[in-house]
Parts: structure tokens; sequence; C-alpha cells
């Protein structure tokens, strides 16, 4: 006898959820070229570099495929956890910071954001704290498996920055802190941070510290959780290559995950150890050969004049949005530009009105969450002609 129905349950989250935001704006710059297929448009909204990869990195990447061909040199499947000569080479970076990792503490991966997301397959009944505006995976991933989530406003009153000070501490949370914030580009000092380190151990609480955009941080903001007192026994650390060393395509990333972080006497370092192990087959030999040569002195060295061209384009869109009279978010520390709407419109009214009238692509700030509606996200990571030529066209309104 056959079963004349399909019967199996469906996680009714998936069907709830809208359309990322990005595959939104995909679809409106598709449709207006196709209906304007000679007119040019200057896409300030994205959030990918655009930098060509230097030659060097290149051919460091290169000589590690090279190895495959020789029986001596050939690897098969990486360590689910990554090799240990890039391993040393973060531990090395964080120990300038005056930061002692164990090797067995960094979990190299294949994007910040799967970890961000597949770290809560470690956790049931979450309740998760998240900055409003913010990046969409932290609310989307919690969404997606129904989980309660408290957003915290970030607004000019607070200085866009998300403190302890609202919450409850008769309950534990997973925070998730983004700094510099995308989209804001806000940046919390280490006085913000060990409120939130107090606040999560006093209440078993874990932060999940993302820090994707800490090459750009040019105060004296941490860059790192860990540069926090006690920080090790709450936080887990979620890093990245893509945009310091224009990683994007090639996806490498690192989650520290200390030992002393336990929860119900359980050690989370040894939980993601097992996940891994589970649902990771490891980063490609070549691609972590490449993330190794970005933390050498020379590779420090070229990252650092790409991440000094997207400043000069942070320079050239601030000044003229200040010219023109814009309101906006004014941080050093962040690749994005935090843009009051200067007319009656709303986030994606406007995002339609720059598109259609200038060919213009921003990102709409409602699609960060509610207390994003009002403003828009420019990018520095933009290509130096566009933002040049878009801002010509300045005052946008």
């Amino acid at each position: 006898m056959f079963l004349t129905e399909f019967t199996m349950k469906i996680n009714e989250n998936y069907v709830l959820q809208k359309n990322y935001i990005f595959t939104e704006i995909s679809k409106k710059m598709l449709d207006f070229k196709a209906k304007y297929p000679t007119r040019k448009i200057y896409n300030l909204g994205i959030g990918d570099v655009t930098r060509p990869m230097d030659k060097r990195l290149v051919d460091k990447i290169k000589k590690a495929l090279d190895e495959q061909i020789h029986s001596r040199t050939f690897k098969g499947y990486p360590p689910e956890t990554g090799y240990d000569f890039l391993k040393t080479a973060i531990a090395k970076k964080y120990a300038l910071r005056g930061i002692k990792l164990d090797l067995d503490e960094i979990f190299i991966s294949n994007g910040a954001g799967c970890d961000v997301t597949n770290i809560l397959n470690l956790f049931s009944d979450v309740t998760a704290v998240i900055a409003n505006p913010t990046y969409p995976a932290y609310l989307d991933s919690n969404n997606l498996r129904g989980n309660n989530c408290i957003l915290l406003p970030l607004t000019k009153k607070n200085q866009y920055k998300m403190l302890p000070n609202t919450l409850s501490e008769n309950q534990n949370y997973l925070i998730y802190i983004c700094s510099p914030n995308n989209p804001t580009g806000a940046t919390l000092n280490y006085d913000d941070l060990l409120s939130w380190v107090n606040f999560a151990n006093r209440t078993k609480s874990i932060i999940l510290f993302d820090n994707a955009y800490e090459s750009f941080i040019e105060d004296k903001s941490p860059k790192s959780i860990f540069e926090v007192k006690n920080a090790k026994y709450c936080a887990i650390e979620i890093s990245s290559f893509s945009k310091s060393a224009g990683f994007t395509n090639l996806r490498c990333s690192y989650t520290i995950i200390p030992k002393t972080l336990t929860r119900q006497n359980i050690k989370i370092n040894k939980m993601w150890l097992r996940h891994q192990c589970t649902f990771f087959n490891g980063v490609p030999y070549h691609i972590q050969k490449g993330a190794f040569f970005t933390l050498t002195d020379e590779g420090q060295r070229i990252c650092q004049k790409n991440i000094n061209y997207y400043k000069k384009n942070l320079k050239i869109l601030k000044n003229c949005l200040k010219k023109n009279n814009f309101e906006f978010l004014s941080s050093n520390n962040s690749p994005y530009v935090w843009v009051k709407i200067p007319i009656s419109k709303s986030s994606w009214e406007y995002f339609d009105f720059l598109l259609y009238t200038y060919g213009i692509v921003c990102v709409p700030g409602s699609g960060f969450g509610e207390s994003g509606e009002g403003y828009i996200r420019l990018s520095a990571f933009a290509k130096r002609c566009d933002i040049i030529s878009a801002t010509k066209l300045l005052p946008w309104v």
C-alpha cells in the first residue's frame, strides 16, 4: 500500500520568510538592465570587494596547486579544522595583540557567513540578541530555525551602539555583535565590549563576535573580543579573509572557540569540533596556502594597499555627501556609509528613485531591520570610477 499524499513535515519557517535582501536587489538591477540596456549602473551598494588579487598572492596559490601533480606533495582531504601552518600564523597574529591561542581553538572554514549561521546547530531554545539594523544573516538564520529574537534598535540617540542595559538578567542569550557594525559602521570601544562580556558571564550567555571588518579599524577600538578581560569564558569570534585579503571568491575564514568556554559543563570547543567533523570536509590546501601568505609581512603590505584604496573611496564618498549637506554616520573604521534619506521616501522607494533616475544602486536601510528605515547604505568597496561618476550626480534629490 502506498501513501497518496506527501506527509513529511517541512520547516514552514522557510516558506514564511521573505527573500534575502541582496537577492531582491539583484532582481531589480536585472529588471533595470532589461528595460534600459544602454544605461550605465553605478553600484554603490556592493558588499563585495572589487580590487583584483595581487599576482604574488595568486602565484602562491598556483604553486600550492602545482604540488598536487607530484606524489610526494599531493594532498587529499584537508583536516576538518584546517592545516597547522595557517592556524599557527593566525595564532601569531593574535599574539601580537596579547592574546594567546592554542591551535585547537582555531577552526578554519569556508566563510564567516557559514559559521555565523551554522553555529546555531550547537544550541536549542535560543533567544538571540541582535542589533537592528545589522547583517541580515543573523536574524534570518534564527528565524529559519524558529528561534526567539530580541532586536535592539541602533539609533542616533544611542550613537548607533548596541549595549546590554535594557536586557533582563534572568535568562541567557546568544548575543550577536558585529564591530564595526554592518551597515552603520559604528564601532564598540573597550568599555562597551567589557559591558557585554560582564553581562554575558553573569547571565551565562554567549557572544558571537563578528570582526569581518577589523582591518578597517583606525582608532583604539578592540579588533578582537579576546582583547577584553574574561571574554574567553563567554565569547566565540568569527573572522574572515574576505574583506581584509579579497577572498570573497576563494572562501576562507576562521572561528575561534576558547577551551575555557563551557555551558552545562560541556566544552563548546569540543561540540564545534564534532560539528565540523560531521558537516564539513575542510578548506582546500591551495586556498589555505593563499590565506597563509596574506598573514606574512609581504602579504600584509599587499592587503593594506587594498584597504587604503577602499579608504580613499570612502573619503571621496563622504566628502561629496558632506558638501551636499547629507546627514550620515561618519566612521573611519568601516567601508560603509550610513546615510539618512534626504527626501520624503521610504528606503525601498529611495532605492528605486536612485536606480531609475541616476542608475545608482544602494542598499535600502530597512533591509537590515526596521530601525534602518529612512536610511541607505553606501559602500566604499565600489569601483573608484563608479563612486566618482555617482557623486558627480549629487545631490540625488
